[in-house]
């Protein structure tokens, strides 16, 4: 498969409804004929409530699209429910897997603390990511067993937001079963050169997410201190790929040549007009890059 063809979006900004997603299935079809319309032909996956993972799968074949990596979000800070949320892994892979996929996102659910002053580390602690790290290596296992890879996605309002942090769950895990899914916008606002995160842990990038950062915005948040919801919805930090601040090229550049994973599209709220306004800008900006664009000639 080509890297052309290894492009996907998230559908985030077509779902979300207030401060959660409607995934009703008016809403999922209007979606995915936005999303085809845009040119994509595949959709980061997650089965939605009241659907099987054959009958989502269908729905996605019918409009044209596949399956890409979707993501799996738990409190791997808490030992004592350590193995609820490892099976709760293990049955979200078993989902991807039952849709066709062999990787999935798996990132630290966001906190108080950090949702009210993202970006930055507050409260920062050695020895939660030890446990962290351990938690997330039990459900990369769990999720290999049913044929699954599990990337880590760092995510700004998590326990795992900072370098340090990024760094010790993957360095402690070295050799087992977790793998890395950077996601650019993420990486950026916390303060972390994407391109070297990328470099170092090249080998272990089983996907990873393509956003863009408004640095100017995202430093009116840091001199404000803003909340994360401020930060992505009133500042609208994150943008479309290629119309931020971040060298992409040089991120995609870090992966290893042979790279064969998803490259997800995923911009919270649309920074330039509708959701498939963005889509299209997103795509656009993408395929012209060196990296895809000479694949393609």
């Amino acid at each position: 498969m080509s890297r052309r063809e290894r492009l996907a979006i998230n559908p985030l900004p077509f779902l979300l409804e207030g401060s959660g997603l409607d995934l009703s299935p008016e809403r999922l079809r209007a979606t995915f004929t936005d999303i085809a319309r845009a040119g994509y032909t595949a959709v980061h996956a997650d089965v939605p409530p009241g659907l099987t993972p054959r009958a989502y799968g269908a729905l996605l074949e019918s409009y044209g699209l596949r399956p890409a990596p979707g993501y799996f979000g738990g409190f791997f800070d808490r030992p004592d429910e350590r193995d609820d949320v490892v099976e709760d892994a293990r049955r979200h892979a078993a989902a991807a897997a039952e849709l066709g996929l062999d990787a999935m996102f798996i990132a630290q659910h966001m906190c108080d603390a950090r949702r009210a002053r993202p970006a930055i580390g507050v409260e920062p602690s050695a020895e939660r990511v030890e446990i962290m790290a351990d938690g997330l290596e039990l459900a990369a296992q769990a999720a290999r067993a049913e044929g699954v890879t599990a990337a880590l996605h760092p995510h700004v309002g998590s326990w795992i937001e900072t370098e340090f942090e990024v760094r010790g769950v993957l360095d402690r895990s070295q050799g087992g079963a977790l793998m890395f899914g950077p996601d650019t916008g993420h990486l950026a606002f916390a303060g972390m050169d994407a391109v070297a995160l990328v470099a170092d842990y090249r080998d272990r990038v089983a996907a990873i997410h393509l956003k863009d950062l408004d640095t100017m915005a995202a430093a009116r948040v840091l001199e404000e201190g803003a909340s994360y919801f401020d930060a992505t919805r009133d500042h609208r930090v994150w943008a479309e790929p290629g119309a931020g601040a971040l060298d992409l090229v040089a991120v995609l550049d870090a992966l290893p040549t042979d790279f064969a994973g998803w490259h997800v599209v995923e911009v919270d709220l649309p920074k330039h007009g509708t959701p498939f306004d963005s889509a299209v800008l997103s795509r656009h900006n993408l395929l012209a890059l060196p990296y895809f664009a000479k694949e393609a000639s």
